[in-house]
């Protein structure tokens, strides 16, 4: 709804294309797997209420990094933010190891992260706040630093509208809800 209002909008002037350059150059910002941690580990440390993580698929090498990281969600917890990651069961049908994925669970619950498993999940993203969002191909939780990374990326938006339209529209409001609940 949102979009579409924009977009009538958009038509009316050339005042309002440059309004929408700048609004999207100030709000967006494409990562690549290189510079994730850097971009995440910013925003955790403004973060005041929650984080919500999808992904997919767990390592726990990457887990482990997650948890360890300078200014990030083991800070965030001590002050109180909710932090919640939303993950594939870790069952054979859905993930590739099992029982690694189980041990990451079971780190992340004992570092006072909420887990939950949703079968068949693809979608990754991080929200903060409902007011920054990050979408794109990286499952947050078990991307590995290695020399070379696929070109795998996120696009980081600062935007309670778009947030909120993601939410009602790809996750579903009751579900988000629960999630975050």
């Amino acid at each position: 709804m949102f979009r579409k209002f924009m977009e009538e909008r958009l038509k009316k002037g050339l005042i309002l294309r440059k309004l929408r350059k700048q609004m999207f150059k100030v709000s967006t910002k494409i990562i690549n797997a290189a510079g994730l941690d850097a971009s995440l580990c910013s925003d955790i440390e403004g973060c005041k209420s929650h984080i919500v993580v999808f992904s997919p698929f767990l390592n726990l090498t990457r887990v482990k990094l997650f948890l360890s990281t300078p200014r990030g969600v083991v800070d965030a917890l001590k002050r109180g933010v909710r932090v919640v990651v939303v993950t594939r069961p870790a069952v054979k049908k859905w993930v590739g190891d099992p029982d690694e994925h189980k041990e990451c669970i079971k780190t992340l619950t004992e570092a006072g992260i909420k887990v939950v498993e949703i079968e068949a999940l693809h979608f990754k993203a991080v929200i903060i706040d409902d007011e920054v969002i990050y979408l794109g191909s990286i499952n947050i939780l078990s991307l590995l630093p290695i020399e070379y990374y696929p070109p795998d990326y996120m696009v980081r938006f600062e935007s309670e509208a778009l947030t909120d339209e993601i939410i009602e529209n790809v996750i579903g409001r009751k579900k988000y809800e629960e999630i975050i609940g």
